[in-house]
């Protein structure tokens, strides 16, 4: 594999730049274990030598292509939909590649194999895969006609090794890596020639440079700065005045988060599936539970979560109005209140003392741009991309 993988590299230093350089920052690491042929991540290119052996020179560089696209593309380094699992995710990223960039002799699956409208995102494919796989869609991946699910020649396919479990092992490098992806970016700045990658693909890359907001990270920031510092008494620590004659005292902290989610009639289901995502993602910011209210007009429902939820009854469906709940946030206590919506409503009056701090995640840039000069004067801002 070595001497192979170094005779393609050598013919794409001058023909293919940008994939030479994004295969070059990773390093090629043997694996017999997975079930796909390649897969990419935490800076390894691993490749399982029994499945690898038996592919033409032809199969084997369209391999590469494919993986240095996704590489290209980001998929294993950002970008993770919440929600989605680890087969999800494979199959979405091969959902984009396929739908953009061809392979004759590598058999990679597109939109139309699973009845998908083509031109989508990453996150848009893994969302719409996951809902596929939790409904037992008739496009159910272990009964595709493509053998080569995750990205292998029909021909080339192990045997008893479904598309489930490759498209699974696919993705089982991925992780957020902020360093690696700055390094891609470089090299897609710095491109001049993208070789064969088509010009709508290049589009594609280069747009992804433009920095955007990482509402991720500002839900972390945002739980860091309403984290509340309460005191507890207790005898296992003396007063510092008067010793273990009076009881001391330990910090215990701790955060009341309230999630609104906006239900009006404005709201698509998509936005609606995927504000819950977001909710979802709160668990892994280190809130130990999540009071969530559904509003319209008034509030819907109120729900504690303690744990990620995944079938949710949507209640209202009507007008707009940001004023219940800010005022059952400020009635209730909580320290804060995060405002899932696409803006369109009057802005609320704050009340008398509401010491809540206050995000609003926005559906989209568009309703952000519309609505961010009012929002900001009542707490932070951000918003999600649907794809």
């Amino acid at each position: 594999m070595q001497e192979r993988y170094s005779r393609i590299l050598e013919q794409w230093f001058i023909m293919e730049p940008p994939l030479f350089q994004v295969l070059c920052i990773h390093e090629l690491v043997p694996n017999a274990q997975m079930k796909c042929p390649l897969r990419s991540g935490r800076k390894k290119l691993e490749y399982n030598p029994e499945i690898v052996v038996e592919m033409s020179d032809e199969a084997l560089e369209e391999a590469l292509r494919a993986e240095a696209v996704r590489l290209l593309l980001k998929h294993p380094y950002e970008r993770r939909p919440d929600g989605c699992s680890q087969q999800a995710m494979g199959l979405g990223s091969n959902l984009v590649i396929g739908d953009n960039y061809k392979h004759p002799r590598f058999r990679i699956e597109t939109p139309q194999d699973y009845g998908l409208k083509s031109g989508m995102s990453f996150e848009w494919y893994a969302r719409e895969v996951e809902r596929q796989q939790d409904g037992s869609s008739s496009h159910d991946t272990d009964n595709q006609s493509s053998e080569g699910g995750s990205g292998d020649d029909e021909r080339d396919s192990p045997a008893g090794a479904s598309s489930r479990e490759k498209h699974r092992d696919l993705a089982e490098l991925w992780d957020e890596d902020e360093m690696t992806v700055q390094m891609i970016n470089g090299i897609i700045s710095t491109t001049k020639s993208w070789g064969s990658i088509p010009g709508n693909l290049a589009e594609i890359l280069t747009s992804s440079l433009k920095a955007k907001i990482n509402w991720r990270n500002i839900f972390a920031g945002f739980r860091a700065s309403i984290i509340s510092s309460k005191r507890k008494l207790t005898r296992m620590r003396p007063n510092r005045r008067t010793g273990f004659e009076n009881m001391g005292s330990v910090r215990r902290f701790d955060t009341k988060l309230l999630v609104a989610v906006d239900v009006s009639g404005s709201i698509s289901t998509e936005s609606l599936q995927y504000f819950y995502g977001v909710i979802n993602s709160a668990f892994r910011y280190g809130f130990e539970s999540i009071d969530v209210i559904q509003f319209d007009h008034g509030v819907r429902a109120v729900q504690s979560l303690k744990k990620v939820v995944k079938d949710v009854a949507i209640l209202g469906r009507g007008g707009t109005s940001f004023q219940e709940p800010v005022d059952y946030a400020h009635e209730n206590g909580y320290d804060g209140l995060v405002m899932l919506t696409d803006g369109y409503a009057p802005p609320p009056t704050i009340p008398d003392g509401f010491k809540t701090g206050l995000l609003w995640v926005c559906e989209n840039q568009a309703c952000l741009n519309h609505h961010k000069s009012w929002m900001e004067t009542m707490g932070r801002t951000c918003v999600m991309e649907l794809g």
